[in-house]
This record gives C-alpha cells, sequence and structure tokens, in this order.
C-alpha cells in the first residue's frame, strides 16, 4: 500500500485551536449561567430554576470554580474537555503529517493504523531497527551468546507505534526476519559455557509475536507469520484434518483452510455482556478437555472468560492465556480461522459469536504438554500419536488436568469420584469436569442410557444436580442433551472429576 488517503491536516489543527478557545470561554460561561440560575430561583420564590439535571448543581454555586472543586456539569466542564480533544487532534495531526514523510520516502503504511493517539513515528527509529536486524547475520556474539543483542532488537520492535512497525515490515527482507526467528528460537547454549545464552525464552517469545502482531497491518500479517510461524498454528495434523470429520460424533470437517469468519466475536448487540456456557459448542476438534474447561468456567464466572478476550484497533484478537509454567500472556492473533468446505467455522463457537474459536485458537499456540493422543483403534499411528506444539493438532485427546491452568491460571485438584463429594466442591464454587472411560462395552452401555450425546473418551462439565442426580453438560453444545445420572450410573461411567479454581 503506497497511497495515503487521510484528513487535511492544517483544518484539522484550525479546528482544534477554535475548541481550545471556547474550551477557555467555558469558564466565564459557566459562572455566568450559575449566577442567572440562582438569580432567577430567588425570583420564583424558591420554586426550581431549571429541571435539567446537568444545569440544577449550578444553582447557589456562583462563586466556585468547575476546574477548582465545583461541579462538573455542563458548561464548565467542557473547559478540560475541549482543551484535551485539541490536544489530541493535535498529536494525531502530527502523526498523520510524519507518516506522509514516510510515504514520500518509499515506505508504505496501512491508513488504518494512523488513527490512535499516540507519538509520531520517527523515521530514524525504523532504519535503526533495520540496520540493527540485518547486522545480526554474521555477527559475532562473543563469550556471553547472543540474547542480550535479541533482547535490543525486540526492544526495538516492541516499542515501535503501528505506523513506524508497519514502515518496518515494509522495507524488511523476509531473509532478515526468517534469520532473527531462527536466532530467537535457538536457545541452546554451546554445552560447557553454562554462561552462553542463546536465543529468547519461550515466555519472552511469546509475547514478542504478540507485540508485533496486535500492531502489524493487516496488509503485512502475511510476510509475518511467514517469517514466525509461532504467530498461527497449523492445523493439519488434527484428526477433523486428517480424516474429515470429528473423529467421536462424526460431523463433517472436510475442505479445511484459514478464512474470515461471518459471524462476530460477539453477538449483535451483546459486546461479550451475556456470555452463556449452555451456548457454547466445542466445534470438530477433539479438544474437549480444554472447551469443557472454558464452558465449566464461563458457567461460574462468565466475566472471567469476558474480561479475557479483547480486539485490537488492527483487527487482531488479544486472549489471555496462562502458560506451562504459570505465567500469563495475553496471546495475539490474527482474526482468520479455520473454515470447512462451507465456510463455517471449524472450532468452538457460542450461539452466533466465534469469541471460543479466539481462546482456542491462542491456546493451540501456547499449550506446552502434548505427549501424544489418537481416536480409537490409532493408537501409535505417527500420523496421528504424537507430541506436538503450538498447533491444533497439540490440543486433541488429553486428561482432565492439562487444561484448567491455561484457562484460569491455577491448576485444579482432584475430587473424589462420588456424587456428594462433586455436589460440595460445585456448591462451592468450583467449576468441575469429568471424564469418561473407553471401550465398546461402555459406549453401548452409554448409548442405551443416554443416546448419542454420551460418548466415550470424552470430558463433561457438571452443570448442577436434580435431586440426588447429577446433570452433566455436554461441551459438543446443542442439539446434544444434558446427562442426568444417578449416583451409581456416574460412579459406573465417569471418573477423575477435577475442581477449577477462578480468580475471584
Amino acid at each position: 500500500m503506497t497511497d495515503f488517503r487521510g484528513f487535511d491536516t492544517e483544518q484539522v489543527r484550525t479546528l482544534a485551536s477554535a475548541l481550545r478557545k471556547q474550551g477557555e470561554d467555558a469558564q466565564g460561561l459557566h459562572q455566568d449561567l450559575a449566577w442567572l440560575l440562582t438569580e432567577a430561583q430567588q425570583l420564583m420564590k424558591g420554586k426550581p430554576a431549571t429541571t435539567d439535571p446537568q444545569l440544577s448543581p449550578l444553582v447557589g454555586q456562583v462563586f466556585t470554580f468547575p476546574f477548582f472543586g465545583g461541579p462538573s456539569t455542563l458548561p464548565g466542564v467542557l473547559g478540560g474537555e475541549l482543551s484535551d480533544m485539541a490536544g489530541s487532534m493535535e498529536r494525531r495531526s502530527k502523526q498523520l503529517d510524519e507518516v506522509k514523510v514516510l510515504i514520500e520516502h518509499g515506505y508504505a503504511v496501512d491508513p488504518s493504523l494512523l488513527f490512535a493517539d499516540e507519538d509520531a513515528p520517527n523515521e530514524k527509529d525504523i532504519t535503526d531497527a533495520l540496520k540493527q536486524i540485518h547486522d545480526l547475520d554474521g555477527k559475532d556474539f562473543g563469550t556471553d551468546g547472543d540474547r542480550d543483542d535479541l533482547q535490543k532488537v525486540r526492544r526495538m520492535l516492541d516499542g515501535m507505534t503501528p505506523a513506524e512497525l508497519d514502515a518496518f515490515f515494509d522495507k524488511v527482507p523476509e531473509a532478515d526476519l526468517k534469520h532473527y526467528n531462527g536466532l530467537i528460537n535457538d536457545t541452546d547454549d554451546s554445552g560447557w559455557k553454562w554462561w552462553d545464552e542463546n536465543g529468547l525464552p519461550e515466555s519472552d517469545r511469546r509475547d514478542h509475536l504478540s507485540a508485533m502482531l496486535a500492531k502489524l497491518g493487516p496488509s503485512h500479517w502475511a510476510k509475518a507469520q511467514a517469517a514466525f510461524p509461532g504467530m498461527q498454528p497449523g492445523f493439519d495434523t488434527t484428526d477433523a484434518y486428517l480424516d474429515g470429520q470429528n473423529a467421536q460424533n462424526g460431523n463433517q470437517a472436510k475442505g479445511m483452510h484459514w478464512g474470515d469468519p461471518s459471524d462476530p466475536l460477539f453477538a449483535p448487540g451483546t459486546d461479550g455482556k451475556e456470555i452463556t456456557a449452555a451456548d457454547i459448542q466445542q466445534g470438530r476438534f477433539a479438544d474437549c478437555w480444554y472447551i469443557a474447561s472454558l464452558t465449566s468456567t464461563a458457567q461460574v464466572n462468565p466475566q472471567f472468560i469476558r474480561d479475557g478476550i479483547v480486539q485490537n484497533p488492527n483487527g487482531t484478537v488479544n486472549v489471555r492465556i496462562w502458560d506451562k509454567d504459570g505465567n500469563k500472556h495475553w496471546v495475539t492473533v490474527t482474526p482468520d480461522l479455520p473454515l470447512d468446505q462451507n465456510g463455517t467455522v471449524m472450532g468452538a463457537t457460542a450461539g452466533g459469536s466465534t469469541w471460543p474459536a479466539y481462546y482456542e485458537k491462542a491456546f493451540a499456540l501456547v499449550y506446552g504438554g502434548d505427549k501424544g493422543g489418537a481416536p480409537d483403534g490409532k493408537g501409535g499411528d505417527a500420523k496421528y500419536d504424537r507430541a506436538e506444539h503450538g498447533d491444533y493438532g497439540a490440543t486433541e485427546w488429553d486428561n482432565t488436568d492439562k487444561a484448567p491452568p491455561y484457562v484460569t491460571g491455577k491448576d485444579s485438584d482432584g475430587v473424589d469420584n462420588d456424587v456428594p463429594a462433586l455436589r460440595k466442591s460445585f456448591d462451592s464454587g468450583h467449576p468441575i469436569i469429568v471424564q469418561t472411560g473407553s471401550g465398546d462395552d461402555a459406549q453401548k452401555q452409554g448409548n442405551g442410557l443416554w443416546g448419542d450425546t454420551f460418548s466415550t473418551r470424552h470430558v463433561y462439565y457438571v452443570k448442577g444436580f436434580q435431586g440426588d442426580n447429577i446433570v452433566l453438560g455436554n461441551p459438543w453444545g446443542p442439539p446434544y442433551q444434558d446427562i442426568v445420572a444417578t449416583p451409581e450410573q456416574y460412579k459406573k461411567f465417569f471418573s477423575d472429576p477435577q475442581a477449577l479454581e477462578v480468580p475471584k
């Protein structure tokens, strides 16, 4: 993108100046209006001079200045508001002017990034970063390894404004980015030299990739993802991709590809204010253990889940995830998702919203505990059963205790496997997930009791209790019904209950 379409910054500055002048006059207007209303009320013998809730506090405040403890009502409050607005317009105008200079010097900057209230771009910062990253190739890093040099480059890139970063990505050679990615991922030392620190720790790399992606213009996402594979999880090792369907319920998953979903992040008119666990549907990846953890947490504390996802101005999405070491990260992902041949989201959704799919995408990037796992009959087949990291395949077929720390930041606690113990834990505010065993006999018997909502090697979440019976929700979501089990049935078909700890 080499052109620029913005505002006439000279006219914007003129408007800012006029707003500032109006703000300076507002204090006098405030006091004059207070005199007028006070005198009018005196002449009206106690009747109110105004019923406007913004003007009523001015009555009797004739000697009070709004900037020094007086009522924060119109018009006096405009003094500060208009001055702040004028300052913001002037800073944005400076930014736009400096971006024009960058474009004149041959940089491409995405116009959608130009309207944040931040410092104007500095071309020297861009050229310095280009030189620093280029000079990494063939550099002698000395006896202490390359980590200090890489941290320096990381700080330069992380500290850039969106316009600066976009201009940097426009000019930086792909080879320099790929070499940099190779260096930050190589954390091996030289063996006997314990002081030789190389690469960036995984936690630092994750935050670095997110910091770049959260600011970068959409026109450069493909270039960034090609250079830094850790920005985008793969899906071609999932059961759904390999077999064209969900391994448990048979839901079709043909034609998987990346694309932008037609549904919004949150259902229209809600902005996520009404997150409902019962609306969540797992989708076609075999990650029930994660979706059950997410759903059970949303049931107990929906605001906690809502607080963990934010959309950035450039269209990317930040998701709060804890890693295997208990470190909290805001993991940034692009808005595209795995879709099937019909354009339907492959992953988790919730009543016309896609927010669960972005939790799932971020989790796929971060999950670090996969040791393999495969559908029945395919264990030991390296095509299905292999350890993975950083992709959707890593999130399939794992145990109930693995996902909770990534959702809540705290390990789950095992609960005695009986209904009274589960009720006690659930009533004390803990989300709870449970799993089923395996085997054809268990599958047949369970289907006989509860129909196709029962599946072996599956994870459910506790929804509540009906008398002495326990009610279990299926993360597959609607139209799959809840399971209502007697204590004896629960004991026979379900095991390994985990109580999650949700921060207050």
